[in-house]
């Protein structure tokens, strides 16, 4: 059994009632994903469904708040200089990516939405850096009011303040596992348990609770990508992190705080407007 990036997105709607959501000022939430492994344990849909999940908990929960929001179509096409050693992480160019990115954004401002926000999961500095810059561009040359919610640490790595206009700060479980003296950032007990409570059918809990934990740090992490053998060397299975640590995450009460924290500053955001 699957599962559908375009179930309750506008994907669903016939382009009238895109267009009637338009002019009464609905906005609109982006889910930015990426294609990449995620183990020996689940598929390659990890930072797709999760940011898709964000979005879909996100619009639900703004709409009991009377604000209409529509889920874009999910782009799954992004950057991964971390694991594109590794067979099924699809990375493009930066300068791809951005184009993309900044083309959805104009087709939106083309249909008479001004309000377009980003929620991006998957962590790789050189696609969170090419999903800013692509908004940041947006803003400047279209004039379409786009902001990408931002976590702590992409801001912390990224050298940036979360003042820029671009960028509306939230919370987020990005940085869960990064104050651990062996860190746990990709396909580890976090995206373990998420992909486990949402989309069972993508991960083989079984094999999960097999695999040992890895014991890297931050300075690991820092040099993950620099070449395939040593990305290989560093990460053999894939993973950075504990899957086996999976039922012990709090994973629900996680994602709903995260969802509560992007309907929160959204809604901070257009009381400002």
């Amino acid at each position: 059994m699957g599962y559908s990036i375009f179930d309750d997105t506008m994907v669903e709607m016939p382009w009238p009632a895109i267009e009637k959501a338009a002019s009464r000022g609905a906005i609109i939430l982006l889910p930015v994903g990426i294609i990449e492994e995620h183990g020996p344990h689940m598929g390659l849909a990890v930072d797709t469904y999760a940011p898709y999940l964000i979005a879909r908990l996100t619009r639900q929960t703004l709409a009991k708040r009377k604000i209409t929001a529509l889920i874009a179509p999910p782009p799954y096409w992004g950057v991964s200089l971390g694991t594109s050693v590794f067979p099924g992480t699809f990375s493009i160019r930066p300068q791809t990516m951005q184009a993309l990115i900044y083309d959805i954004l104009a087709s939106l401002h083309s249909w008479g939405f001004k309000k377009v926000f980003a929620i991006n999961w998957h962590a790789d500095m050189e696609h969170v850096k090419t999903v800013y810059n692509a908004f940041k561009d947006a803003r400047r040359a279209l004039g379409i009011d786009a902001v990408c919610l931002a976590d702590e640490f992409s801001l912390r790595r990224l050298r940036l303040t979360g003042q820029e206009d671009y960028i509306l700060k939230y919370q987020a479980p990005m940085d869960m596992g990064m104050g651990e003296k062996y860190i746990d950032v990709h396909a580890g007990s976090m995206e373990t348990a998420v992909i486990a409570k949402y989309f069972p059918d993508h991960v083989n809990t079984a094999l999960a609770k097999k695999l040992k934990r890895t014991k890297l740090t931050i300075d690991d992490l820092k040099v993950l990508g620099g070449t395939g053998k040593t990305t290989r060397k560093l990460i053999p299975g894939g993973y950075f992190g504990n899957p086996a640590g999976y039922p012990a995450v709090e994973v629900e009460k996680i994602i709903n705080a995260e969802v509560k924290s992007a309907a929160d500053v959204i809604q901070g955001y257009l009381k400002k407007k």
